[in-house]
């Protein structure tokens, strides 16, 4: 964003509806103007009608041959209850070939279906609906079934010993996208529920236990805000050891206005810490296991990205001076490089980011058009297709996924590190 159009920006940021309407206008106007749309710093394998889901997951195997993916078998549109969504992964060392091994029901365009692999085997975790709820498949690499949880999978360890659960049918309650078309919520008419909360399950014997309901999370430092709000929880995350994980604890106003604060807690539910942000963190990435990075707002520094120390009300603010929007951060294994996005800009362009916290500067690596038929035409469409880089397990590749050309594609680039050919643009 230019300052003009953070200014706007701040200005209408309280208001969803509002902030559509602005933004299509202005893109409109916009596209009458003649501006580079693509561009790339290393060469783009780009696997059209395929896409993976969130940055929070490493869609690679253990040794980095097996890349998972979604493939499509809708039109762009919304997912109807019954609608289908193949899942595999592509062969980087049979010249790319693609293997389908199962398909699902419980999916949304921004996550996918959770897909994911089991610890360093491979074997693969998905969710899916057997038609009385959500429950999570694990299959081989063939696609033979090996297991079914009980409920749908949120987060994975590392080692794949553990998962994270909510209720994503609670989540049409919400207006960001990530619900499951089917699927039932008893509690959807509780604004805090009393019963749904966050589980924890252990993969080997399928034992699923409550740690905290919605409703005690929601007594913890309470906001003014939260009354009469409708609550819930979401983006559950392991630190890189397991013994720690994040997720959000959200609610929604009756103006569709949202409203997030962090925690984090220990493996069994204990050690609960809430960060200090000001009503808003949107994307987050662990940095080690003390350390989180995030686009929040605080009050005394606004809207940036923040380095969080876990258990501590310690705050570090960076990279005011190359970014002025959010962004789905990715940090490397040495918790030295930032992959990051933005999302489309007054020319529909996305562009894809390294930052090197260290010396504080900024690589621009790719920048790509975004089709107007994908920005959604409401606050209940979410069609749009962001970037959600993530980092390849040696950190020498970049997955994200991308529609500049009028598909929906799953995208891989080879880095140099650190990266040669940066660009900059308007």
């Amino acid at each position: 964003m230019n300052k003009f159009e953070r200014l706007i920006y701040d200005v209408i940021k309280s208001n969803p509806r509002l902030k559509m309407k602005v933004r299509d206008a202005y893109q409109a106007a916009c596209d009458l103007l003649p501006v580079t749309r693509n561009r790339a710093a290393y060469p783009v394998n780009v696997r059209e009608g395929f896409f993976y889901g969130f940055h929070d997951k490493c869609p690679w195997s253990a040794d980095d041959r097996y890349l998972l993916a979604h493939r499509e078998l809708i039109p762009l549109r919304m997912p109807g209850t019954d609608d289908p969504l193949e899942v595999g992964y592509f062969d980087e060392c049979a010249q790319g070939h693609y293997k389908a091994v199962g398909q699902t029901r419980a999916w949304n365009w921004h996550q996918g279906a959770q897909l994911q692999w089991l610890g360093r085997s491979e074997q693969i975790v998905f969710n899916d609906y057997d038609g009385q709820k959500h429950i999570a498949r694990i299959v081989d690499h063939v696609g033979q079934s090996v297991k079914v949880l009980p409920c749908p999978v949120a987060a994975l360890t590392m080692d794949g010993s553990r998962a994270l659960s909510y209720s994503f049918a609670r989540l049409r309650g919400s207006p960001h996208g990530y619900a499951y078309a089917n699927g039932v919520d008893p509690e959807a008419q509780n604004f805090i529920p009393q019963e749904d909360g966050l589980w924890t399950v252990d993969v080997a014997t399928g034992s699923v236990t409550r740690l905290f309901t919605v409703k005690e999370i929601a007594r913890v430092n309470p906001d003014p805000s939260m009354e009469g709000a409708f609550h819930y929880f979401s983006h559950c995350q392991y630190s890189p050891s397991g013994r720690r994980f994040k997720f959000f604890h959200r609610w929604t106003l009756d103006d569709n206005r949202n409203c997030t604060r962090m925690l984090t807690a220990d493996a069994d539910g204990g050690g609960l810490h809430v960060f200090p942000t000001a009503g808003m963190v949107s994307h987050v990435s662990w940095r080690g296991d003390e350390h989180l990075v995030a686009y929040a707002r605080t009050a005394v520094h606004g809207d940036a990205y923040y380095d969080f120390h876990d258990r501590t009300d310690q705050v570090t603010v960076f990279g005011q001076e190359s970014f002025s929007s959010d962004g789905h951060p990715a940090m490397s294994k040495d918790g030295e490089w930032m992959l990051t996005d933005t999302y489309a800009d007054r020319f529909r362009r996305r562009h894809l980011i390294l930052y090197h916290l260290s010396t504080q500067r900024r690589y621009d690596v790719a920048m790509f058009y975004s089709p107007k038929s994908f920005a959604g035409v409401s606050i209940a469409d979410h069609l749009q297709c962001d970037f959600h880089p993530r980092w390849s397990r040696a950190n020498d590749k970049i997955c994200f996924d991308s529609a500049h050309t009028g598909k929906r594609a799953l995208c891989v680039m080879t880095l140099g590190c650190p990266p040669q050919k940066p660009f900059r643009t308007i």
